[in-house]
């Protein structure tokens, strides 16, 4: 629903009632949940202010409506209305227009354009932005749903009540899916409405738009207590789990299939035509230097191809299906808050900032290159932009050619990217050390559980049955598996503190389960311990049928795997060593191009002074070579390798995180990992071949050129 005071009005219409202060619900839970809906439908977001701001200064567009956009915003929950959205993108044509204007009277025609052009895209991202908001949404929604179902066929496997179940899921889901169901039971416990049946009619127009398989999946998990028979309830709560993966495998599969020609446009327009392109820049401002300005280059590369890059990478995550969600581990005590490290200095922690000390460090890396390009290289640069043809190279123009100058340079993106590792992989890596336990041990599940249920076939009670586990695991070698480290911490509270296996889980303060923030183990142990209280048989039953259904989310997630394994690879193979191999011959073969067809032009011009002497004993022509092309103007390579070091390090960055996103889903601290290391390690391969490209390049074009032979330049 997409405010409090419409549930109240849908409730009130369904019950003949006046939505007036007597028909206000008094629960205290949903006094807390109007508080919440409240503060959420606040313009929290730059969007949503943006809209506002826009509709505002646009009245006439006020009551626009536009009907997929309205849906869009629905979906969404975005706070903002078809009008506002449309006033906004008029807007943006606006200000960039008005934007345009000094560039005109200044008759910079091209700057003009360009300023048209942003105003149009910008236009199309706003207009666009509730469509693309609308299915990440879907995609969260139904990564929601799949968990939600699992939750719920789990509960009703050990009690057949909906209204149950219903509760149990709506307790560990945070997204929208989640705050839907509380709504339910809000409504349900302020007797709003007379049965879940009524309450969750109210959402089904939305959760069609959202996701049409969890729907259906939970349509069929409503039958369940129609059924008379313990092996009928089965059957359905089976099919109902069964159904909703098959779903989420066709469509991931369809995914698969669509996903390849974005990623090859993105690899070949956005990567491999403008770096294979940039070859010929050298050999354009040779013999176009009045005509090429550098900063365009810039511009385009740093800033324009980058954000087409990473809008085509959003447009590819907003139609991924949503499947498996990532741990949380946002709770955890003891854990960094976000862009924070935990440091700890002298039994005494210290949370360090990483965005101040990422920018510290790179900084410090990038100085002897910042010193040497605002000092040296450009001005350098715009001096000799006004020699005349034919004047002589002066000397500083021939230094940049120098490998200890490139070196120089060369710190610039590095320092740029052990900045974004620094950043990215320090605020991550405290956290992945958790995640990857909690991942490890809920893949572990399936087996384990179907282990422990085994032991309850002998009628023993469930503390015996964790110590025989253990000893199994000991028997099979298998010590360094977190679920055995899990069950061992277990069972040595019960032991040398006396617990019982609730107490050693679930105490408040000291139970095992607060180290592992999986929300499926968690309950798993809930449902075990209240299980046990009804026997061993009981025990035994629900628990090898929960490790077959966590057999088949298993099957299902590594066959997701399967599909999306060549064009991740593909992607990560680009981002960690063909963009910077590539990247770095580029920035090598500029700088030696342009030197060898300066030694070349010096030796034709000799010949041409000796051919012209040799007949006339005059050189009247012998500078017709530096009249032709001005050396002096070309772009210093210095500054040239800049650029393509930093189109690198951002075009690693965009396809890690396409990669890693297409993947796993929106696991925020696998992505960082990978971000992190991938910038690290494509910095190291781009600095490697540049210098042993330059260094051996440099020495064939000073043989060849000793020994009068004209060198042959790839």
């Amino acid at each position: 629903m997409s405010s409090i005071e419409e549930i109240e009005q849908m409730v009130s219409k369904r019950l003949g009632e006046k939505t007036d202060s007597s028909s206000k619900i008094i629960s205290g839970t949903y006094q807390t949940f109007v508080q919440e809906e409240k503060e959420a439908r606040k313009f929290s977001t730059f969007f949503e202010k943006y809209c506002d701001f826009s509709v505002t200064m646009l009245r006439f567009f006020n009551n626009y409506k536009i009907k997929s956009i309205e849906e869009a915003l629905e979906i969404a929950s975005i706070n903002a209305t078809s009008g506002s959205v449309f006033a906004g993108s008029i807007m943006a044509f606006l200000l960039s227009s008005l934007g345009s204007i000094p560039f005109l009277i200044l008759n910079n025609k091209g700057m003009a354009f360009f300023m048209m052009f942003v105003g149009i895209f910008l236009a199309y991202v706003c207009y666009s932005y509730p469509d693309y908001s609308a299915e990440i949404t879907r995609i969260k929604a139904q990564e929601e749903s799949l968990l939600a179902i699992l939750y719920m066929t789990i509960y009703m496997r050990v009690n057949p009540v909906l209204e149950n179940a219903v509760l149990f899921a709506a307790s560990h889901l945070s997204g929208c899916l989640g705050k839907d169901l509380k709504t339910i039971i809000w409504l349900l416990d302020s007797e709003k409405v007379n049965s879940i049946e009524e309450a969750t009619r109210m959402f089904v127009p939305l959760w069609m738009k959202r996701n049409k398989d969890f729907v259906k999946a939970f349509m069929t998990l409503q039958t369940v207590i129609l059924q008379q028979t313990k092996e009928d309830q089965e059957r359905i709560l089976d099919k109902t789990l069964n159904s909703i993966l098959d779903d989420t495998y066709e469509k991931m599969k369809h995914y698969s299939h669509d996903l390849k020609m974005p990623v090859l446009i993105i690899n070949t327009f956005g990567l491999m035509l403008p770096l294979v392109g940039l070859l010929a820049f050298p050999m354009m401002s040779v013999f176009m230097s009045e005509s090429i300005n550098i900063s365009y280059l810039f511009f385009g590369y740093i800033i324009v191809l980058p954000s087409l890059i990473w809008f085509m990478s959003q447009r590819i995550l907003s139609k991924r299906p949503g499947a498996f969600s990532a741990p949380d581990v946002s709770l955890i005590k003891g854990l960094p808050k976000k862009n924070r490290y935990n440091l700890k200095i002298k039994d005494k922690e210290h949370s360090i900032n990483l965005i101040w000390a990422s920018i510290i460090i790179g900084l410090l890396i990038m100085t002897p290159g910042l010193i040497h390009l605002f000092f040296k290289t450009m001005p350098l640069y715009n001096e000799t932009r006004n020699l005349p043809p034919g004047a002589e190279v002066p000397t500083t123009v021939k230094q940049e050619y120098e490998l200890s100058n490139m070196l120089k340079t060369l710190t610039i993106p590095v320092g740029l990217a052990v900045g974004i590792f620094v950043l990215f992989y320090g605020r991550s890596i405290q956290k992945k050390r958790i995640r990857d336990q909690v991942v490890e041990i809920e893949d572990d599940l399936t087996v384990s559980l179907f282990q422990l249920s085994n032991q309850f076939t002998e009628n023993i009670p469930v503390e015996i049955a964790v110590e025989k586990f253990i000893a199994n695991y000991e028997l099979l070698n298998l010590k360094k598996r977190q679920i055995y480290t899990f069950f061992s911490k277990i069972l040595d509270k019960m032991k040398k503190f006396g617990k019982t296996f609730s107490q050693a889980v679930f105490d408040s303060n000291e139970g095992i389960i607060l180290e592992y923030p999986s929300v499926i183990l968690k309950e798993i142990m809930l449902i075990m311990t209240e299980s046990a209280k009804k026997g061993a048989h009981v025990v035994y039953n629900i628990m090898s049928k929960i490790s077959i259904y966590l057999d088949n989310v298993k099957k299902i997630k590594e066959l997701i795997y399967d599909l999306l394994a060549e064009t991740v690879s593909s992607v990560k193979m680009q981002a960690k060593i063909m963009s910077p191999f590539i990247a770095a011959i580029v920035g090598s073969l500029t700088l030696i191009i342009i030197e060898a067809l300066y030694k070349m032009f010096e030796q034709l011009e000799q010949i041409m002074k000796n051919l012209l002497s040799a007949f006339t004993q005059a050189t009247q022509g012998a500078n017709f070579f530096t009249n032709l092309i001005n050396f002096a103007k070309v772009t210093p390579p210095t500054l040239f390798q800049v650029l393509v070091g930093i189109y690198m390090i951002e075009a690693v960055v965009l396809l890690s995180r396409l990669a890693t996103i297409v993947e796993n889903g929106f696991d925020d601290v696998e992505t960082d990992i990978n971000v992190g290391k991938n910038v690290l390690m494509a910095t190291i391969i781009y600095c490697t071949i540049s210098i042993i490209g330059v260094v051996v390049l440099k020495g064939v074009i000073k043989t060849s050129f000793e020994l009068g032979v004209t060198p042959t330049v790839p």
